[in-house]
């Protein structure tokens, strides 16, 4: 926060600035970052250098990730546009995502149909909790074992109150969801990495807006695991599934065989992308 980092090394949680030469080549250090440290007293030391990631997220910015826990639920309204996105940078950076429905004791049938037919196959699973009820969270705590786990979705999902569950020391404070504008308030201001089980979980800040900047409009398709079962029938080898005549990804729409609004998504997250490179260029 604000510039200070906490190191975690072998002798405990050090305290730590970057080296200047760090500043002044503008170099990010993101929470997840292996980096060397060196101790100047007693638990305060310096960044001397961030080694190289095997990932980063975009949003949140966190790296080296084995493993993203996108939480939704049924309040606030769900934006699968969101996980759809977050999904999009899992993919990119080659880290497995799970969804995580939260608060299912206040969920309907009609809420779990909809998760399954969305995304029934294209994550590393769907896992059902609720941290209120305590249901699933053994589960839970199966999976984050070992393993480098970020917590990510909008806010008011229960991010906060399932990592309470789980972190006895966490303690964080949770927040109401707004009558008027039906969303979650944010509580946690800065993300953090926690020690669990030979592993860490990184809490981050809930958000609703994520740009996605690294992948090209004509591209997008191929990071659709759904598409991809019926888009060798296009007609066009790069078909993009928008316009293009005999395309097999908008008859396998046609026919509910790929989920009518995920597909209706990708049109927006098309336009939003094809939108950003024109004013780029």
């Amino acid at each position: 926060m604000g510039g200070v980092f906490e190191v975690l090394t072998d002798e405990g949680k050090m305290i730590c600035y970057p080296r200047k030469k760090l500043r002044h080549e503008e170099q990010d250090i993101l929470v997840g970052d292996e980096v060397t440290a060196q101790k100047i007293s007693r638990g305060k030391g310096s960044i001397e250098e961030v080694l190289p990631r095997k990932n980063r997220m975009k949003r949140p910015v966190v790296a080296n990730i084995d493993q993203v826990f996108i939480v939704t639920a049924p309040m606030p309204p769900a934006d699968f546009s969101l996980v759809d996105k977050i999904l999009l940078n899992c993919k990119t950076q080659n880290i497995s995502a799970v969804i995580v429905i939260n608060k299912c004791e206040a969920a309907s049938q009609h809420f779990f149909d909809r998760v399954l037919h969305n995304y029934d196959g294209l994550s590393d699973g769907i896992v059902t909790v609720s941290a209120h009820k305590l249901i699933g969270i053994d589960k839970l705590k199966e999976l984050l074992k070992g393993k480098i786990t970020c917590f990510a979705g909008q806010s008011g999902v229960g991010k906060t109150s399932l990592l309470n569950v789980i972190l006895p020391e966490y303690k964080g404070e949770i927040g109401a969801i707004s009558a008027k504008i039906q969303r979650g308030k944010n509580t946690t201001r800065h993300t953090q990495l926690f020690g669990f089980e030979d592993g860490f979980i990184v809490d981050t800040p809930g958000f609703s807006l994520l740009e996605i900047e690294d992948i090209k409009s004509d591209k997008l398709a191929s990071y659709y695991d759904d598409f991809s079962e019926f888009s060798a029938d296009c007609k066009y080898k790069n078909c993009t599934h928008i316009s293009e005549p005999n395309c097999a990804v908008k008859k396998a729409v046609e026919k509910g065989e790929i989920c009518g609004e995920r597909y209706e998504r990708y049109l927006d997250i098309f336009k939003e992308i094809r939108e950003a490179e024109k004013n780029k260029y």
